[in-house]
């Protein structure tokens, strides 16, 4: 998301350089985040640290500059793909739940494109980010610190923002980080109403199967609960959870020219799909 179209004021376009890093978006400029270049150019992007999703064309090398700018328009362009369908089936005036939201960039642009409850929890505490784009591009998007716990296989929110079931719900790369993938579709399937989106890598056969990475080497998480990074299940389980979860309905999302490249999604086994009831 560019921001410079909403001509943000001096003040809020340093609130946006300090809060937002991850997910991509123009500040300014000089300045734009998200974390493209780190999954398109380096060799473990899990060990990156959060201020080099930061970019500055004042002290980046032009050659990282370039491929990050690319990436990050890339990464853009397929976030707003995946947007844009999920507000295509949430119906007028209807409500949106982005899971894992980190710095809200779906439910900014789900509010943005029309949504009259678009909104998002994540473990981390993303609330000035939010804020700070509500205040920049006009939106009303809604965030809550919420997360999937999974010892009572429920997503849990501190704010449920007078709702309990959305329309839609949405996940991008947090199923590979649970322990419990099948627990987490059938939570993320009791708060969905209407649809689900979900992106993530998967194993590309029909046959039933939940692969995993050793435990997370980061923390020291009671078991079974550390094996939380890198999770995968094949797209026969996906397919038939989710049938038997109440979603008869799917498409996958095909891969638009100037989305990330397919020289990293399909090596990668990304999946972009919307299931409905």
């Amino acid at each position: 998301m560019d921001l410079r179209q909403f001509n943000p004021t001096p003040t809020q376009i340093e609130a946006a350089a300090q809060h937002l890093r991850y997910q991509p978006f123009i500040v300014d400029d000089d300045r734009h985040t998200g974390v493209a270049y780190s999954w398109l150019y380096t060799s473990d992007p899990t060990a990156a640290a959060e201020n080099e999703f930061l970019f500055d064309r004042r002290t980046t090398a032009p050659d990282v500059w370039a491929k990050a700018m690319d990436g990050n328009r890339r990464l853009a362009a397929m976030y707003d793909g995946f947007v844009d369908r999920i507000v295509s089936i949430c119906p007028p005036g209807g409500s949106y739940l982005d899971v894992g939201c980190n710095t809200g960039y779906f439910p900014v642009r789900a509010s943005l494109s029309g949504i009259r409850t678009a909104a998002g929890i994540d473990l981390g505490d993303y609330s000035n980010a939010v804020t700070t784009l509500n205040r920049i591009t006009g939106a009303s998007a809604k965030f809550s610190v919420g997360s999937h716990d999974p010892n009572t296989h429920t997503i849990r929110m501190n704010d449920n923002f007078g709702i309990e079931k959305f329309d839609v719900v949405s996940t991008s790369a947090l199923l590979c980080h649970l322990p419990d993938p099948l627990h987490f579709l059938a939570a993320m399937a009791r708060l969905a109403s209407k649809a689900f989106f979900i992106w993530n890598a998967f194993i590309e056969t029909d046959e039933l199967l939940i692969h995993y990475n050793a435990p997370n080497r980061f923390t020291d998480i009671e078991f079974p609960n550390g094996f939380d990074e890198g999770t995968t299940i094949s797209l026969g389980l996906l397919f038939h959870s989710m049938s038997k979860l109440g979603f008869t309905h799917h498409e996958e999302l095909k891969l638009a020219p100037e989305w990330m490249p397919e020289s990293w999604i399909r090596p990668a086994c990304l999946h972009a799909f919307l299931f409905w009831r």
